[in-house]
This record gives C-alpha cells, sequence and structure tokens, in this order.
C-alpha cells in the first residue's frame, strides 16, 4: 500500500469518527455535554456544527444564566459562516436582552459592522447602506466613549464614500444624456451633501459646461440670461481652482459665453 493511499485511509477514518462524534452529540440530551462540544467545535473555527449545536441549547438554556453566552457565540458562529444579516440580527437581540450582560456594547458593535458588510456596491441598491449607516451612528450614541468609536468613523466614512461615488455618477449620466438644467442641479447638490467628494473640481466643471450647453440650446429670449449664468459661475470656478487642469477651457467657455452675448445684443439693437 502506498504512502498516498494510507493518508487517504487516515483520513477517512478521521473523518468517520469527528462524523460519528458529531452525530453523537447532536442526539445526546446532555446540554452541558453539547455545550461542550458546541465551544469545542467554535474553537476549531467549525463554525457550522457549533451553529448547529448551539442553536438546539438556546431551548435549553432559556431563562437561565447560560442564555447569555449561548446567544453571544450563536451570532459569532453565523458571523464565522458570513450569515451577517442572521449574525446581525442575532447580536443586536443579545444588546437587548442582556443590557447589562457581559458583551453589550460588543454586540451592538458587531450588529453595526454586520450591516456594514451588508452594504451593496455603490452601483446597486443602497438601502442597507442607509441602514448600516444609522446603526453605526446608534451604537456611537449609546457608547460616546467606546474604543469601538475610531474604527465606526472610518466604516462611516467608507459608507459615505460608497453613496457619494453613487450620487456622483448618477450626477454625471444626466450631464451624459444632454438633460443640462437637471445635470446642474444634480451635479450641485452632490457638492451640498458631500462636500468632501473627490471629484468636487469635476463636478464643478462639468456644470459650468452644463450652463452653457444649456445656454447654447435655449430658446432665444432665455439665452443672454443663461450666457451670463454661466460667466458667472467661470468667475466663480477660476477663483476655486486657480491652478485646475480645467482651467484652460473653462476660460475658453466664458469668452463664447462673452462673444455670443455680444452678438445678440447686437442683434436685438438692430431689431430695435
Amino acid at each position: 500500500m502506498n504512502i498516498r493511499l494510507v493518508g487517504i485511509c487516515i483520513f477517512s477514518a478521521l473523518f468517520l469518527t469527528g462524523c460519528s462524534k458529531y452525530q453523537k452529540v447532536l442526539k445526546t440530551p446532555d446540554p452541558n455535554k453539547k455545550l461542550e462540544m458546541a465551544q469545542y467545535y467554535y474553537n476549531k473555527k467549525d463554525y457550522y456544527r457549533a451553529s448547529t449545536l448551539f442553536e438546539q441549547l438556546q431551548d435549553n438554556f432559556n431563562g437561565t444564566a447560560m442564555a447569555e453566552k449561548v446567544m453571544y457565540y450563536s451570532a459569532y458562529c453565523n458571523f464565522g459562516l458570513r450569515a451577517y444579516a442572521l449574525a446581525g440580527y442575532q447580536f443586536k437581540t443579545y444588546f437587548e436582552n442582556f443590557p447589562t450582560g457581559q458583551w453589550p456594547e460588543e454586540c451592538l458593535y458587531m450588529n453595526a459592522y454586520c450591516q456594514f458588510l451588508e452594504s451593496q456596491n455603490y452601483y446597486l441598491d443602497q438601502t442597507d447602506t442607509y441602514k448600516a449607516t444609522e446603526a453605526i451612528k446608534l451604537f456611537v450614541s449609546v457608547y460616546p466613549e467606546s474604543k469601538y468609536v475610531s474604527e465606526c468613523n472610518v466604516l462611516l466614512d467608507k459608507l459615505r464614500a460608497k453613496l457619494s461615488m453613487k450620487a456622483y455618477k448618477s450626477a454625471k449620466l444626466y450631464y451624459n444624456i444632454g438633460e443640462y438644467k437637471s445635470s446642474i442641479v444634480a451635479l450641485q447638490n452632490v457638492i451640498k451633501d458631500y462636500p468632501e467628494v473627490p471629484q468636487k473640481e469635476e463636478l464643478d466643471f462639468l456644470t459650468l459646461k452644463s450652463y452653457y450647453l444649456l445656454a447654447d440650446n435655449s430658446i432665444e429670449s432665455k439665452k443672454l440670461t443663461r450666457y451670463q449664468e454661466t460667466i458667472d459661475f467661470c468667475g466663480y470656478f477660476k477663483g476655486e481652482y486657480p491652478t485646475s487642469k480645467y482651467l484652460s477651457e473653462a476660460k475658453n467657455i466664458a469668452v463664447k459665453a462673452e462673444n455670443n452675448i455680444k452678438k445678440l445684443t447686437k442683434q436685438q439693437s438692430n431689431i430695435q
């Protein structure tokens, strides 16, 4: 018999023994034995087996001092299994049921962290991102001096970055499809709602271009006013970003707007 075959036989024997041991403890009526084995599997990071045993133990220890420990480890088992929605629910339930217990602060934080992990990529629905934001803010309000507060601030920054990216992409879409009046509002709302947005300079430049293109595509009676709005916004842009990579193009837009105003003014004078 070669070495590889021997290894396979040994592994199979150990696996079957482990399965037999697990099946035996599943059926035992002794909750203390189950608790011992649940902790054993948890320590080995065998969260599936540990979770099954902790779930069985919840009824056995309900209303006793051990109920707190069972719920705590059951939540961490689901966290280890990446079942973050269920784990978060269990951590929150622990906090509500054992506010003066051994781990309420940790569990309320873990509830928030689980919701953070449930947050979707920026291009998907952001409902979970808003829920995670609220959960983190709740934790900070309950435990303002917690050791987890600095980490909460990091998580909040990441969530806000995700929301600002979604807003940025949505605002640019208005510009790309030629809805210039809507793009002006949307682009500026991104800056208003997320002043730390890293694309602020680009957003302001696209706003300037939107002003000009809106004027260019307007009916005659609105062009003068809208070209003037373009020039006014260009003045703001040059003051805000004196070394911008867009500065040369911004100046060209202003020159074109000024020339169009002169033409329109002359046309109106000739008509009169």
